[in-house]
């Protein structure tokens, strides 16, 4: 079968412009690669996504974040980069105390957790924009096939789009990799054990608009535990610079999600209004009346075990010789591997990106915001 043509032969691409591979394409940039990222969805950022909501009784557009709805910050590297998104006014304090929900009602969080917990007035996925300025990115690409060759990797799309580089970085959920490279990740790799054991929990993100004019209930987030249906509820709009009508978004159980995950639209719509009303009966009673509600499948949602290598660097070899044929390098790296969080995805991009370099023999250029330097 023929493809059409991509005259390019790129340096590296890396599939995935979520968190992880945003921060290893710019680090590659940095080092003077050509990069190209591949990214399936229409936006950038995986699960620091945002949604543009038409209110149907109002008309105006609203913004929800259904995915990561926070970010905090352990490490030097990654508070050196809020303190300059804070500066562009990309980023703001948003609290430092979550609710929490648990058999015995509604109560504030333990003094012991609080820590400043960032958000974007425009939405999460404004970071995943900043990252992304200096990067060559070709969004709606779904790439379906990867077969290596002596020249370097070659990528097939949905739309049979072909692309070409020498190397490869996978920066996209271990299920998905391993669906994509069943042919190429053979046991006898030291990457094979760990991709298998990356398995990841489902979530269901409901969203919730509200015809109150003033609301302003004690909770920014409300962390539940031992609840069977609900495992957090934020109120969204407390995010935006604007006041708006209360926007609230939920997320299910790893348990009460799976259970709906692959249902229809009716299915999912129903499910959403469990959640609804499970949040009306156990936080307040005016969250069971919402103007409106959109229902999200994240089916890889948040990793149950993480890899604990910040990012897997392989050579896959081309040809029948072992000794002699060329190899090719591929890179992987995301949440599954640094950690569940947006921050484990940071430092999982930045490492892959160390890798690949290390790999090729070039010295990396460290950015203001490279780990190394904290």
């Amino acid at each position: 079968m023929s493809y059409p043509s991509d005259p390019l032969m790129h340096d590296v691409i890396v599939v995935g412009a979520g968190m992880a591979g945003l921060v290893c394409a710019r680090q590659l940039v940095r080092a003077g690669l050509d990069v190209l990222v591949l990214e399936k969805s229409a936006g950038l950022g995986g699960r620091m996504a945002t949604r543009r909501i038409t209110s149907p009784e109002r008309g105006t557009e609203i913004l929800v974040d259904h995915g990561a709805q926070y970010i905090t910050a352990d490490t030097d590297s990654l508070h050196r980069l809020i303190k300059e998104l804070i500066t562009l006014e990309i980023v703001q304090e948003w609290t430092r105390s979550l609710h929490v929900l648990d058999p015995t009602g509604l109560h504030p969080g333990n003094v012991d957790d609080q820590k400043p917990r960032y958000v974007c007035p425009q939405g999460m996925t404004a970071i995943a924009k900043y990252l992304a300025t200096p990067l060559q990115i070709q969004t709606r690409t779904q790439i379906t096939q990867v077969i290596p060759h002596t020249t370097g990797w070659q990528l097939i799309s949905t739309e049979n789009s072909q692309f070409q580089a020498k190397n490869l970085v996978l920066a996209i959920p271990a299920p998905q990799i391993l669906a994509l490279m069943m042919e190429i990740i053979t046991p006898s790799l030291a990457i094979f054990t760990p991709l298998h054991l990356a398995v990841y929990t489902p979530c269901l993100a409901v969203m919730a608009g509200y015809s109150i004019e003033q609301v302003s209930p004690p909770w920014k987030g409300i962390r539940c535990e031992s609840d069977p249906i609900l495992a957090w509820v934020a109120l969204d709009s407390s995010k935006r610079a604007q006041p708006t009508p209360p926007v609230v978004v939920l997320h299910g159980t790893p348990e009460f999600s799976a259970q709906h995950l692959d249902g229809d639209a009716q299915t999912l719509q129903q499910a959403g209004q469990e959640m609804i009303q499970q949040a009306s009966h156990q936080i307040e009673g005016w969250l069971g009346a919402p103007e409106w509600i959109q229902v999200h499948r994240w089916r890889y949602s948040l990793p149950m075990e993480v890899v604990g290598l910040a990012s897997l660097a392989t050579q896959i070899p081309v040809g029948s010789e072992a000794d002699t044929s060329p190899s090719l390098p591929l890179i992987l790296t995301g949440d599954w591997c640094g950690g569940a969080k947006v921050e484990g995805a940071w430092l999982s991009g930045h490492d892959a990106a160390e890798q690949l370099l290390t790999l090729l023999g070039i010295t990396p250029v460290p950015s203001p915001f490279s780990p190394s330097l904290g």
